[in-house]
């Protein structure tokens, strides 16, 4: 490789490859999809949307996250097989030492190196992937309207209760979940209707957080979206997780996951199992897993265009 076509690399090395393998299984794609990879100076984002485009998905590492950084010229974006990714990352988190990715080498491939210490030598191992041309994706949240209204809790809360609500889509492809807020008093209800019907309430003792824009709030969203929201967050219990669901005035629903990468790389650390609040979260030692989906009963083809 040419100097030239090093000095204008992206360059990012990540202490543990673990965090990022369990950030991307928290956006789970089907098994032929593309992601979009997203390396500015900002940090390194990886974004993902279903065909219908009523549901994106991503992560968001930043650049303090790493041990280098660097990303000459402005943001790069490229497209990648997910699969492909997920399974190349998972090889080298094996071996828990650090990894460095590089974009692009000659051939446009994002470069993925590592190097362990052998007896007397050091042992280099690569991979490369190749990229395709993808344009940024439109973010869903361009279309956003205030008011808006949200709350917070713990992930492993949110998770317990979208598989609580399973059965009720058992044999139905078109369930629903309704997600109703009340400000006075202060309520939060979850209700699953299709071969059944299932309701369940959040305490709002567990609530770090609650803001209704309105009287009451009601919108509904599919099952299974909600279901790829909430189910693979990455956590091995009830800490490191906080997550904060917000509504806007036309049922566009964003759910992010503030998830505490130390946690993840030791798993030691113990933080307790209560609601966290946004001041407890260290922003410079947090990973970012977003959702964004479309309510039910909002034209979908006009949230698209």
């Amino acid at each position: 490789m040419d100097s030239t076509t090093s000095d204008s690399q992206a360059h990012a090395k990540a202490p543990n490859v673990r965090a990022l393998v369990q950030m991307l299984q928290a956006i789970k794609s089907t098994a032929k999809q593309h992601c979009t990879v997203l390396l500015g100076t900002e940090g390194l984002s990886v974004r993902w949307e279903i065909d219908s485009k009523t549901l994106q998905s991503s992560i968001f590492l930043r650049q303090e996250m790493f041990l280098e950084y660097r990303c000459p010229g402005g943001v790069r974006v490229f497209g990648l097989q997910f699969n492909n990714l997920m399974d190349t990352l998972q090889v080298f988190a094996s071996s828990g030492h650090e990894l460095v990715l590089k974009y692009p080498n000659a051939n446009m491939q994002l470069e993925c190196q590592m190097s362990e210490q052998g007896e007397g030598n050091d042992v280099n191992i690569y991979a490369q992937l190749d990229s395709q041309e993808m344009p940024i994706p439109k973010d869903l949240s361009d279309y956003w309207q205030d008011p808006s209204s949200y709350f917070l809790t713990s992930g492993m809360l949110l998770k317990e209760m979208i598989e609580d609500l399973e059965w009720t889509a058992v044999g139905s492809n078109n369930s629903t979940v309704e997600v109703c807020m009340q400000r006075q008093p202060r309520r939060l209800l979850f209700t699953a209707q299709a071969a059944g019907t299932l309701q369940i309430e959040i305490p709002t003792g567990d609530l770090g957080g609650f803001s209704c824009a309105e009287a009451e709030v009601r919108f509904s969203y599919k099952y299974k979206n909600l279901r790829t929201a909430l189910s693979n967050i990455p956590q091995k219990d009830t800490t490191g997780v906080n997550s904060k669901v917000s509504i806007d005035a036309q049922g566009l629903m964003k759910i992010t996951h503030m998830v505490n990468l130390q946690h993840i790389m030791d798993q030691d650390s113990y933080l307790g199992p209560s609601a966290y609040s946004e001041s407890q979260v260290d922003i410079s030692r947090t990973g970012i897993v977003s959702f964004m989906m479309v309510a039910e009963d909002v034209d979908e083809a006009d949230a698209a265009d």
